[in-house]
């Protein structure tokens, strides 16, 4: 389909006896940004190299921009840029060099690579580093221009394991502005992170892996729903919290109660429903400093999701 720049169908990757990736049938949208988690050993780095056509499946297939894994992987790599987990630089070279050495094994026309080049430095922060040897990047900066060098033939899709491993909190932050920049250019992004909080700053999708199977797959809020069938609320309001729960205990509501300064409440309805309280409780006098869900981003529906069968 012309929105899906992912599909997968029957998707299944085995390694002898074990079996990596299982039967996965996996949707991503164009210009989605899908974390992709799950424990060690879940399939999170084999579904990655499937996807960028390096590694093929044992059975089924995957389209990729409209194009097919294993009919056509050469095609597929013009459309993908691949960070792996583990990636090596070329350590005597400068980074304009290190950048030149692949815009010419990606095909980058020569009339091209110097603007393509210095477009790249600048989107990844290295724009000053051109004339730095590789060697004598600090590690962030190596991580940045090993993403530089996926850009480089301009494809729509990223796919990027751990890319943030070892990363001070810095360089982290430095990461998921550029991945918020790259979305925001219109890229579709495959993040695959044990740095769940993190996720959570800009990513749209997500999708669980366990044991190479896909748990859920789907926009946060609608895997949220899937996984968690009650959400915990909290209210706070000035001058105490006492109206606030009289009010929530008129409403007929789950368990609400008293907590730090805040009240909370569980809930199982809908967004409309959650809306109606929060009238409630302005049109009843209460002055709402805070109201909304507690967690619900992709670490706690992750811990959410092992509770659930595969």
């Amino acid at each position: 389909m012309k929105d899906e720049m992912v599909r997968t169908s029957g998707l299944r990757r085995e390694y002898g006896e074990v079996v990596a990736v299982k039967d996965m049938d996996l949707s991503v949208p164009r210009g989605a940004v899908m974390a992709l988690v799950g424990p060690n050993g879940a399939g999170k780095s084999t579904l990655l190299k499937m996807l960028s056509a390096v590694l093929e499946p044992t059975r089924g297939t995957a389209l990729v921009n409209g194009v097919d894994i294993n009919e056509n992987p050469r095609g597929v790599h013009s459309s993908v840029g691949f960070l792996p987990d583990f990636f090596g630089l070329y350590e005597e070279l400068t980074v304009a060099q290190y950048l030149e050495y692949f815009a010419r094994a990606y095909g980058v026309p020569r009339g091209r690579r110097e603007n393509v080049i210095s477009r790249t430095l600048c989107d990844v922060d290295l724009a000053e580093k051109g004339g730095a040897r590789v060697q004598a990047l600090s590690r962030g900066m190596r991580q940045r221009l090993a993403i530089g060098r996926t850009l480089l033939h301009e494809p729509p899709l990223l796919l990027l394991d751990e890319p943030a491993s070892g990363l001070d909190p810095e360089s982290r932050h430095d990461l998921q502005k550029l991945f918020t920049r790259m979305a925001r250019a219109g890229k579709t992004l495959i993040v695959s992170s044990h740095i769940l909080t993190e996720l959570e700053d800009y990513c749209t999708h997500v999708a669980i892996l366990r044991e190479g199977g896909l748990v859920a797959c789907g926009g946060l809020a609608e895997v949220r729903a899937s996984i968690v069938k009650k959400r915990r609320v909290r209210v706070r309001a000035a001058g105490g919290q006492e109206g606030a729960l009289a009010l929530l205990r008129a409403a007929g509501l789950e368990s609400p109660a008293a907590e730090g300064g805040s009240v909370f409440f569980d809930f199982s309805g809908g967004e409309e429903e959650l809306a109606g309280i929060l009238k409630r409780l302005l049109d009843g006098g209460v002055k709402v400093l805070h109201f909304g869900e507690e967690g619900g981003g992709i670490q706690d529906t992750y811990l959410a999701s092992l509770e659930k069968k595969i």
